[in-house]
């Protein structure tokens, strides 16, 4: 009995042996057929970056079967736009998770921004089958779907999405595009003017309302909404996107605060963008953008010794930098100081010799500065390079006309006034102002009604309030 005992021990290790080896086989033969995890070429991020491109990097090779690491170096490498190899690691996660909903989108959305219109198709069908009430993943569903000429199917998505969410800019302007597409012109306006009536400013549904009233014969609109896209040609609402917004929040770089900032600030909320701009210096000290955005924000915060302080940041690294030195000099303007002001213009005009609002500032500084000679000749090359410079013809104009030589004025002062409908009234509230500075009152005040009646027509209450007090005054005054 002993003896058999003693045969059966090491006949029982051997099985066991064995079935862990088959064991061991089994699961590695379930072990998903994984890409390699891409190797980083970070050489031309900052430093901050690079440690947070690296450190995840190192993080997912000490667990490479990790879903959730294989995600979040994707999510970071898709956050400074490293495409090819985020679309990797989110393929890795998802063989590793399937399921996993945020993996199967932002793989989407990845494949959409490389081009890859299929692809991104699939996985945002995948994405919706997991959550069939996302919006975004509705939304971006319908628009590669609406590039891909599949329209009915498009226009499903949107209208789904517009019953659960009605007051989606995005969604109303999408909609409007299918229903073009599919030759429906009038419902496409109608969608396009509820997605400005939700933003007023959206860019995109202006200039395609300026085409739908001008293909219609209602060339009035057609202007009243080309004038607004011309202000705002590509500014656009905010996507209501929580996976989109976390990735953006991944970016450290100096671009991607500089980006937050201008965000913050048109939500208001200064201060917050203000802590964005001193982050993104902190993050890269030699950021000429940064540091000239923050030259401008403390323009606004009337702070002239840190702006000062950012500008010689700038002016170190790149003397003549247009923007910094129009913001700085606007600033030494305000305070009085023409003559530092006209240095900062002159450093634009070194950089490029044709821009016009530079000629304009400069201009005024020349004419402030007692030599009108100089002012003239920057004012008519202010308009040379930019022929509809409504602000250089007036101010020329008024040069020109108080210095008595009305009829080299005349041609000046109706350029002004030809300003876009939204303009109109405050240059022929100024044109007015000029006639009347040069004794030409029943001029002036003819010039102020048609002034105050453009305002009334486009329903600029401050400035018709304006325009009607310097009426009552001129019309008393003897």
């Amino acid at each position: 009995m002993q003896q058999t005992k003693r045969h059966l021990i090491p006949a029982l290790l051997g099985l066991l042996v064995i079935a862990a080896l088959a064991l061991a086989g089994y699961l590695q033969s379930q072990a998903p057929d994984l890409p390699a995890i891409p190797e980083l070429a970070v050489a031309d991020f900052s430093q901050p970056v690079q440690e947070q491109l690296l450190a995840a990097r190192a993080q997912l090779l000490e667990a490479p079967e990790d879903a959730q690491r294989n995600l979040e170096l994707g999510r970071i490498l898709h956050a400074y736009k490293l495409l090819p190899s985020a679309i990797v690691c989110y393929r890795r996660a998802r063989l590793l998770q399937p399921e996993e909903f945020a993996t199967v989108y932002l793989l989407g959305i990845a494949q959409i921004q490389v081009g890859d219109d299929a692809g991104a198709t699939d996985n945002l069908r995948a994405a919706l089958a997991l959550n069939p009430d996302d919006a975004p993943a509705r939304l971006r569903l319908g628009e590669v779907l609406f590039k891909g000429g599949k329209l009915e199917e498009a226009r499903a998505l949107f209208e789904a999405l517009l019953k659960q969410q009605p007051d989606s800019a995005w969604a109303h302007h999408r909609l409007a595009q299918v229903l073009a597409a599919l030759g429906d012109p009038a419902g496409a306006i109608d969608q396009n003017r509820r997605a400005i009536e939700l933003y007023e400013n959206f860019g995109a549904a202006q200039y395609a309302l300026a085409l739908a009233y001008r293909d219609r014969g209602e060339l009035q609109l057609a202007e009243a909404h080309m004038a607004r896209y011309r202000e705002h040609p590509e500014q656009s609402p905010a996507h209501v996107d929580a996976l989109l917004e976390a990735l953006d929040a991944l970016d450290i770089s100096a671009t991607a605060q500089v980006r937050r900032a201008k965000r913050l600030e048109r939500a208001g909320r200064m201060q917050d963008a203000l802590q964005a701009l001193q982050q993104a210096v902190a993050v890269e000290p030699d950021s000429v953008e940064a540091h000239s955005q923050l030259v401008r924000m403390y323009h606004r915060f009337n702070d002239t010794g840190r702006a000062e302080q950012h500008y010689r940041a700038v002016t170190a690294i790149e003397p003549n930098a247009v923007m910094v030195n129009l913001e700085y000099g606007t600033l030494l303007a305000e305070q009085g100081r023409i003559a530092d002001a006209a240095t900062a213009f002159e450093k634009v005009l070194t950089a490029d010799p044709d821009h016009s609002a530079a000629h304009t500032l400069l201009a005024q500084a020349r004419e402030e500065l007692q030599q009108p000679a100089e002012a003239e000749r920057h004012y008519r090359l202010a308009l040379d390079s930019d022929p509809n410079n409504h602000r250089a013809a007036l101010l020329l104009g008024r040069l020109l006309m108080l210095g008595e030589r009305h009829t080299e004025a005349e041609p000046f002062l109706e350029l002004a006034g030809a300003a876009e409908p939204r303009e109109r009234a405050f240059y022929l509230q100024r044109i007015a102002q000029v006639r009347h500075e040069a004794g030409q009152r029943e001029q002036a005040l003819a010039v102020l009604e048609q002034a105050r009646a453009q305002a009334a027509e486009l329903g600029q209450q401050y400035l018709l309030n304006e325009i009607m007090q310097t009426q009552t005054q001129w019309q008393e005054s003897p």
